[in-house]
Parts: C-alpha cells; structure tokens; sequence
C-alpha cells in the first residue's frame, strides 16, 4: 500500500444546511476535471489515461450536532475513526458548533475540526476561552474557496496521520521501556540472588578455611603431644620403679640419676605447656569480635613487640601508604604480624646489614596488602610448600612448637584473608598479607 493511499480520508461535514454538504461533496469527492480530459484523449489519440493523484474523499454527513456525535462514537467503535469534521457554527436548534466540537473531542480527541461560520457569532477570545487554543482547530469563513477547502482536507488528514502514527510510535516505545524494564528487573534480581549466593558460599569458604587451620592444627596435636607425654610417663615410671624398689629393701636410690630422669620429665611437661598456651592463644583470638581496624596503628604496635627479636642493628622501614581501615580482629592481626616481624628477626641473625620493611598499600581490587621483607637467610624451596603446617619448622629443637606460622595462615583465613610466601635462599623472605577492606561508616547526620 502506497503512502498515499494510507492517508485517512474519512471526513464528517456537521452542518443543518443540506446544500452545504453538498458543496462538500463536490469540492472533495468528484474526480478532478482533468480527469475527464484526459479519458477524452486518451480515446482520441490513443494511449493510456493518466491516473489522478487526487482520489477523493469519503464524505459522511451529520444535521445537527448531537448526530455528528453519535457518528463519530460509532466510527471510533468500529474501528473507521474520521480523521476530519467540518462543523458549522449555528445549527439551530441544537447545539452550537462550538459545544459540538468540544463533546467530539471528548469521543475522540485526534479528530481534526473546522469550525465553519459566515457571521461573528463568536470572537476567537470566546472560541479560545471555550476550547482553548488547539492545534486540532481552524477558523474556516464562508463563503469558502474551493481550493482553500482541499487543501484544509489534504493537510489535516495528513496531520491526523502523522498524529496517530506518533501515537503508535509512542506506544511501541512505552512497550519496548516496559518490556527493558522488566528484563532490567529481573536481571537486578538474579544479580540480587547471586549476590546473595556469592555472599553465602563466601562465609562458607571462610568457615571451611578455618575448619582446615584447625583441622591442620589438630592432625599434628596428637603426635606433637604423645611424644613429650611418652618421656614423662616413663620418667615417673622409673621414678616410681625406683623408690618401690628402694622400699623393698633393694639398691639405695641415686639421687643424681633421679634429678636427671626428673630433669627429662620437666622439658616433656614444659614441650606440652607450649603447645597448651599456643592453642588457647588461637582458640581466644578466634573469639574476638571483627570490627574496622586501624592497621597501621597495628603494625606499630607489632614493631614495638617485636623490637627484642629484630636487635639493635637491624635497620627497620615503614612504608604505610594511605591504607583504609580493615576487617578483623584487633589483638589476632597483632598477633600475625609480631608472629611475621619475629620471625624476620631470626632470619636475619648474623646477617652484616640486617634490614627489615613492612609496607602496607590497598590494590585497585579494595583489597588490603601488607609485607613483611627481610634480607636474611630465606626459605629451602623444598620447605616453601610446608612453612604454614602445623608444628614444622626449620629452628633447631627446642626452640620453637612449629606453631607460630600455622596460626597466623589460621587468623588470616579465619577473617576472609589469605597469607603466601616468596623466599629465595641467601637473599631473604618476603610474606605477604591480604585483608579485605573494612565496612564504610555512614557521614555523621549533623553538620560542622
């Protein structure tokens, strides 16, 4: 179908003067008088007759004014809506064409009208103050120029479809907003759910990281226990073995060889305590409430605990850059680091230049990185993959429960963390500390 003929050209003439529709019906319905000419030549000379572009209208007629309504409510039902009405002004004695207009407008407000008078029954402030000013209305005197009413009729049923078809595009766009809503909304809620889902499986990897420090911490509990716990039972059992002896009326009891079976029973007992003390430390910095932490203060205070161990002559450099406050436990992230700083300072024992550093910095991803470097004597690359198991360690026996470090890797996962190592032999260590950024505090309601 051609754009032209897409055009609607339903128009409804309102008028109580007979002649007057059929003046209308003449101007707009008969063939253009070229048309006729054209045939005539057409059949003299041969050839085909030109085909008008001016095919006409389709004329209704209405009396009065009531009628003219009731046409266009029934049009409208129908689903043949006039795209323009031309209304006289009297029509006695019905309404006037100006209520006229007004009530079809209320039955279909893209009707084009052309209120049609030969008398100043109305000024165009009453008209206005009436119906407003409209774009729907024109003023069309009589008597009217034939010309003048085709091109109303070509403009204004062009403009009603141009109006109808901006209706329909913003139909389609209220649809489209709509339908981009709700695909936006459900979207949001699978975000929501994800989200959510995410947040769960994130508390249920940190209670199973913890579940494994302390289920690392447990595996070696037994062993590290029995094997001071064998020397005491055996102390005490010579011990008892010897006085019962003795009591009998058997060899005299040696004093020195009881002081030395006792002296072995002691380091067992105080091998157990150790290992006693480091656990309840664990089990109590485990309990503690996870606020937002100042980590440098933190780290300071680590420094200073950790003095004794670094010595005099280690050359000690902070680099806290403007780090955010993190997510976790107080006295447990004390605790890790003056682990890592003391650590540090066994290192670099015997080293000419001993030098330590600890930068803290926060990464593009929110997270929170802090190092512990030293220049000391590093880590075997065999030994990399086992420094956060329980009760393994490099120090010479006695000197250590091989505790230390596996508590820290257990405060760290503990608080949604992470802890690693890089280490290379005769050039030093460096371990590294990753937190997660503290909860924003909301601005305080009340101005400066």
């Amino acid at each position: 179908m051609s754009a032209q003929t897409a055009v609607n050209r339903r128009i409804l003439v309102v008028d109580d003067n007979q002649a007057i529709h059929q003046d209308f019906r003449k101007i707009l319905c008969a063939p253009p008088a070229s048309t006729a000419l054209d045939a005539m030549e057409a059949a003299l000379f041969g050839g085909a007759a030109t085909t008008p572009v001016d095919t006409g209208f389709e004329l209704d007629s209405a009396y009065q004014g009531e009628e003219g309504i009731a046409r266009v409510k029934e049009a409208v039902a129908q689903g043949r809506p006039y795209a323009l009405a031309f209304v006289d002004i009297r029509m006695p004695p019905g309404i006037d064409g100006v209520e006229t207009a007004q009530r079809l407008w209320k039955e279909d407000e893209d009707l084009q009208v052309v209120l049609c008078s030969a008398y100043s029954d109305y000024s165009w402030e009453e008209m206005t103050q009436r119906l407003g000013i409209s774009q729907r209305l024109l003023i069309l005197r009589k008597p009217f120029d034939n010309i003048e009413v085709r091109q109303l009729a070509h403009a204004l049923t062009e403009k009603w479809e141009l109006l109808r078809q901006s209706h329909k595009r913003m139909e389609d766009l209220s649809r489209e907003v709509e339908e981009w809503t709700r695909e936006l909304s459900v979207a949001n809620e699978r975000l929501r759910k994800e989200m959510e889902d995410r947040a769960k499986l994130e508390v249920r990897l940190v209670q199973a990281q913890r579940l494994e420090a302390l289920g690392r911490l447990s595996a070696g509990l037994a062993h590290e226990i029995n094997n001071p716990l064998s020397v005491i039972m055996a102390s005490v059992g010579f011990i008892r073995s010897e006085l019962d002896d003795h009591a009998k009326g058997g060899r005299p009891v040696d004093p020195s060889e009881l002081s030395e079976v006792c002296s072995d029973a002691l380091i067992g007992a105080e091998r157990i305590l150790r290992i006693v003390n480091d656990f309840r430390l664990f089990s109590r910095l485990d309990g503690q409430p996870q606020t937002r932490v100042d980590l440098r203060e933190v780290l300071d205070h680590a420094l200073s605990g950790a003095s004794y161990n670094l010595g005099p002559k280690a050359q000690v450099v902070r680099d806290y850059q403007d780090v955010p406050p993190v997510h976790g436990s107080e006295q447990g992230l004390e605790q890790v680091f003056l682990g890592l700083l003391n650590n540090a300072g066994y290192a670099v024992q015997g080293i000419a230049e001993p030098r330590v550093s600890v930068t803290a910095r926060q990464r593009d991803d929110g997270w929170v990185v802090v190092e512990v470097k030293d220049n000391g004597v590093g880590i075997a690359k065999e030994h990399l993959g086992r420094i956060f198991d329980p009760f393994f360690t490099t120090k010479p026996p006695g000197t250590g429960t091989g505790l230390g470090l596996s508590i820290c890797y257990g405060i760290i996962s503990g608080l949604g963390g992470s802890i690693e190592v890089d280490s290379v032999p005769g050039e030093g260590s460096t371990f590294r500390v990753k937190l997660p950024k503290g909860p924003e505090v909301a601005a305080s309601a009340s101005g400066p």
